[in-house]
């Protein structure tokens, strides 16, 4: 069995938990708390960082595809309303109010999944034990990729109980998408390019040619404006990776390659640390992975 289709089964259980349960969870709690837009910013921040001092920079790290201006407008408006306060040089740090907030957020879902009960709980567990090695090991693998994202949600998942969530397999399985998050970022990172740049480029490989308006309007979400777009475009456009001649925007077939590489180099950086189980156990970890699917669409 290969572990690309075993992984595409475990994001397959995410997805349905996530986005079936946990985010509506939390986006009902963010509405009872008449939470601001673009809360998640803050509240992701106070997650990683609990009740350490944090700056955009460092925010950044995890999360590079925005601005870090308009990161910095939205940690404004967290201050303003009392759920972040400036600290020294720059930096940030939650109060109370926000620290508990940002739990009640994380403990909505986490309840609601916790009376799941998808598949037997010893078969969950066998699962949970199985990703428990390969996120172990992604943790342990030698640079690179840096542990940025991975180390930061083993650390929030310890202090908030995660690990005990449906046998492990929730804490686990997240784990594991930020050791994908911190070998995508390091891959496409090695081009020197902005991470709002790179956005655009992927963006531009999933989509036929697109207006600046079309492709600007696709991204707003991230807070970059339309001047960094521009910039980005002519940035990309230089490189030879995206063509703007028609009036219309679209990737090149070089740019279409860059990309192409940098998701192989990704595969194969996150793959690595799967070769800690041999192939029945691999055949097992399918075979779990597909009950719980079947379970949690039941």
């Amino acid at each position: 069995m290969q572990p690309a289709s075993i992984w595409s089964i475990l994001e397959e259980c995410s997805e349905i938990l996530f986005g079936n349960y946990a985010y509506p969870a939390a986006d009902k709690v963010a509405e009872e708390l008449a939470l601001p837009p673009n809360f998640y910013n803050w509240v992701m921040a106070i997650w990683l960082s609990d009740t350490k001092p944090f700056t955009v920079a460092q925010f950044m790290k995890y999360f590079p595809y925005g601005l870090a201006q308009a990161n910095d407008e939205r940690f404004a408006v967290a201050v303003q309303q009392g759920f972040l306060t400036s600290a020294s040089q720059g930096a940030y740090r939650a109060t109370e109010s926000g620290r508990t907030a940002a739990l009640r957020l994380m403990r909505a879902g986490e309840e609601l999944m916790a009376t799941f009960t998808p598949m037997p709980k010893e078969s969950l567990r066998n699962l949970g034990e199985f990703l428990a090695r390969i996120s172990g090991a992604a943790l342990h693998t030698p640079e690179p990729p840096a542990h940025v994202l991975i180390t930061a949600k083993r650390d929030l998942y310890q202090r908030a109980g995660t690990f005990a969530l449906l046998e492990g397999f929730v804490a686990h399985c997240l784990l594991l998408e930020g050791h994908r998050d911190d070998c995508y970022i390091a891959t496409w990172s090695a081009h020197g390019v902005h991470g709002h740049a790179w956005d655009v480029l992927d963006c531009l490989s999933q989509n036929d040619a697109l207006t600046f308006d079309a492709l600007h309007d696709k991204l707003s979400r991230r807070g970059v404006t339309r001047e960094a777009h521009a910039e980005d475009v002519q940035e990309l456009a230089r490189r030879g990776w995206v063509d703007d001649d028609s009036g219309k925007i679209q990737i090149t077939s070089v740019g279409k390659q860059v990309r192409a590489e940098v998701e192989a180099e990704t595969e194969r950086l996150f793959f690595a640390p799967w070769s800690s189980l041999n192939e029945s156990e691999l055949e097992e970890l399918s075979s779990l992975a597909s009950q719980l699917r079947d379970g949690l669409k039941k």
